[in-house]
């Protein structure tokens, strides 16, 4: 059976063009939403070494430090917003730094809401433990250009503005970060969890001198586990974008022309609603990249049903067909490779 061009805008190619492309698109979009990707930078720690120590001319007083979350009271990773309650855990020898000073710990890009009394327990003749229950809200460092395929890497850093690294430094174990598995946030799964423990420093202009903190890197990664999200913003997208490739299939001008202007119009207004479900960035996200890609398409769809006005010895009706078969070969193309180097390549 000769193979024809135009054969490829019929219905019955445009189903096996439509099944083809559906999997390959099922397959590129459930490898991202399946594995744990976070993309985007993290809160940077400078750790204690021995070069260090002797540059500073003098060993820091180490405390050891714990933390546990105890619960998300809020979880909102579209407007970067947590509140948690926790426990923190200092132990330290009294004689060389004071449970006052101690308890002027902070967190950046964070805030104390509640905080109770130290509970203090003696350890050892020179040792002490002191634990404090908290209420912190928080926002954290986060990049959404694979929005809505986005894994996150939480971050919150423990510091104390009140003392300076080369007196004080915070050491935490792997071990003395807790997340429980009793927490647990509705839609996301707590990966993996980890401390970083270390100073950071910064110049102070007019004082022209440099200022070190002490500074503990808590991170958690979290992994997406509902897809609903991700079937109500590309779903739509995509049975749009069928039914306007499926135009090309009809004869009668005046219907596929009234249908494709319906579908654009549907697109345009759905489009608004996934700005309502997207995070307020100043930079481009998977999802803009995918309606400003299907709006082209369907830009070309529409060039290539109004080339069929034509009179017939401007355009041969042979061609024309030759040119909606190519056309559907084209986008079904166009859509499985650009999905392909966002979901691939665009971090």
């Amino acid at each position: 059976m000769e193979f024809r061009l135009s054969d490829c805008a019929r219905l019955p190619g445009q189903i096996v063009f439509f099944i083809i492309s559906a999997a390959l698109l099922g397959y590129l979009l459930y490898k991202p939403a399946s594995s744990f990707n976070p993309i985007g930078k993290s809160s940077f720690v400078i750790p204690l070494t021995p070069e260090i120590t002797k540059k500073w001319g003098k060993e820091p007083v180490h405390v050891k430090t714990g933390f546990m979350i105890h619960q998300f009271i809020n979880f909102d990773v579209i407007k970067n917003d947590f509140l948690i309650t926790a426990i923190v855990w200092f132990e330290y020898d009294p004689t060389k730094i004071s449970l006052e000073t101690l308890g002027k710990f902070s967190f950046t890009k964070g805030d104390i809401t509640q905080k109770s009394d130290p509970v203090v327990t003696k350890i050892s003749d020179n040792l002490s433990f002191a634990k404090y229950h908290l209420r912190v809200q928080f926002n954290t460092i986060f990049d959404y250009t694979m929005f809505p395929l986005n894994d996150h890497i939480i971050t919150l850093n423990l510091t104390n503005t009140s003392v300076s690294a080369d007196d004080v430094i915070f050491d935490m174990s792997p071990v003395d970060f807790v997340v429980p598995e009793y927490v647990t946030v509705s839609g996301w799964n707590f990966v993996k969890h980890e401390a970083k423990s270390g100073f950071t420093e910064y110049m102070i202009s007019h004082e022209n001198k440099t200022t070190k903190e002490p500074k503990i890197v808590l991170s958690v990664g979290i992994q997406k586990k509902d897809i609903r999200q991700l079937v109500l913003m590309l779903l739509p997208i995509l049975l749009l974008f069928y039914f306007c490739v499926f135009m090309l299939s009809i004869e009668e001008f005046s219907l596929k022309i009234q249908n494709i202007l319906m579908i654009v119009t549907a697109y345009m207004a759905y489009n608004v609603v996934i700005q309502a479900m997207a995070p307020n960035v100043g930079y481009f996200m998977l999802i803009d990249y995918l309606v400003l890609f299907f709006l082209l398409v369907m830009f070309i769809i529409f060039v290539a049903l109004m080339l069929g006005e034509l009179p017939e010895e401007t355009l041969a009706k042979s061609t024309y067909d030759s040119i909606k078969g190519g056309t559907v070969i084209a986008v079904y193309a166009l859509v499985v490779g650009v999905v392909f180097y966002l979901t691939h390549y665009l971090v």
